[in-house]
């Protein structure tokens, strides 16, 4: 075995990317996260209890429909969750976009009352 020291290993391309990026990331938003997981467990249980009531009503066995109801539930799940992500992540850009709007109108009312109070006034009637 040598004796050089180990080299320290690099860090990862992707956690310093993500530090730095500007992206919008739904799994940093707490609002988001808390809604979309309460969306996805409310459109599963109903897809399992809409599919297990079906099933049931229809005459089917009762292992089948238990096992109707819980692949129903599954694919609520999954479908529910993704048309969750897609609508917070228009929610999200749509919030940026305001707070972006908001900010630059503030800066453009501070930069005007900035002008009116820097212009040098005139004395009239002067002495």
């Amino acid at each position: 075995m040598s004796k050089q020291a180990k080299k320290k290993p690099a860090p990862k391309k992707g956690a310093k990317a993500t530090a730095q990026s500007r992206d919008v990331r739904l799994s940093q938003h707490p609002r988001a996260q808390r809604q979309i997981r309460a969306v996805r467990s409310w459109g599963a249980l109903a897809g399992c209890v809409l599919a297990g009531y079906l099933s049931w009503h229809s005459g089917a066995p009762f292992v089948d429909s238990a096992l109707r109801a819980v692949l129903w539930g599954v694919i609520a799940y999954v479908a529910v969750w993704a048309v969750a992500q897609q609508v917070w992540r228009h929610l999200a850009v749509a919030e940026i976009n305001a707070v972006e709007k908001e900010l630059l109108s503030r800066l453009q009312a501070e930069r005007a009352a900035g002008e009116h109070a820097e212009a040098p006034t005139e004395i009239v009637g002067g002495a």
